[in-house]
């Protein structure tokens, strides 16, 4: 009878065991992850914030997919000015920002990157008189060309780090797309380099406010370079973002069936 007994109890305790064991699993995929993507905030039309909201081609593209993720992971898409998420990524802060051009060498702290967004024309527009094609022929004497760009962002192509390293160029950092264009407006700039389609949406933007303000005013000079936008993540896997890996699957796998849904 006691070796019954003992049977008993054993048997009861790895019951209970095997119930708390069950119930601690559940409790912790229950909880899902909350995963906060950065975005620029002003980069139309591919995010940027109108009336305290985020918007953007590519912004609805992530939104689309998070929604296919919701029963795994809490996404946030949070806006932010470009060169704070940038500088949020290499602090190892910010876990993905979206939308960067890969820059494996220039950026390092940024790896992996998601499937392509979607692809961009990185253009120069100038005032009329100035080009900068063939740009390293230009005599020195002439003095710099002075090239407005968006704080943090990375668009030179070889011919124009070869200009800036001779002294032929000047590059300028602005917060945006709409204060690049204001001082190119009043030739405080030459030219102006970003994504073809967000400097002409940039400018039609300020045509209400800018009433001299004329897309005719400027010309495109040349194509710089054309890159893919993506969702760039942190380097670091660590104890701070353990779903890395999983997350990063299950996003391209949501991002591709968007696009083909798009395309049907």
């Amino acid at each position: 009878m006691q070796a019954l007994s003992r049977i008993f109890w054993t048997l009861i305790l790895i019951t209970l065991f095997a119930c708390q064991t069950s119930y601690a699993l559940q409790g912790q995929f229950a909880i899902k992850p909350r995963v906060t993507i950065l975005v620029d905030d002003s980069y139309p039309p591919y995010s940027y914030v109108s009336n305290g909201y985020l918007y953007g081609i590519y912004v609805e593209q992530v939104k689309l997919a998070a929604r296919q993720l919701s029963d795994h992971y809490q996404i946030t898409l949070e806006a932010i000015p470009w060169k704070r998420g940038v500088a949020a990524m290499e602090s190892g802060e910010a876990f993905a920002l979206m939308p960067p051009y890969i820059h494996k060498d220039k950026r390092p702290y940024i790896w992996p990157y998601s499937i392509s967004l979607g692809e961009e024309a990185v253009v120069a527009f100038c005032n009329q008189g100035i080009t900068l094609n063939g740009i390293l022929k230009r005599q020195p004497q002439l003095g710099p060309i002075n090239i407005g760009i968006n704080a943090g962002f990375l668009i030179l192509d070889d011919e124009l780090s070869k200009a800036r390293e001779k002294g032929l160029i000047k590059i300028w950092e602005n917060k945006d797309t709409e204060s690049n264009i204001k001082k190119l407006s009043k030739n405080r700039l030459d030219c102006y380099l970003n994504d073809r389609l967000s400097t002409v949406m940039g400018i039609e933007a300020l045509k209400s406010e800018l009433h001299t303000l004329d897309i005719k005013q400027f010309k495109e000079d040349k194509i710089v370079l054309t890159r893919t936008a993506h969702i760039g993540y942190t380097k670091e896997n660590g104890e701070r973002f353990p779903y890395k890996l999983d997350f990063i699957e299950k996003m391209n796998k949501a991002l591709r069936d968007v696009q083909a849904s798009s395309k049907q």
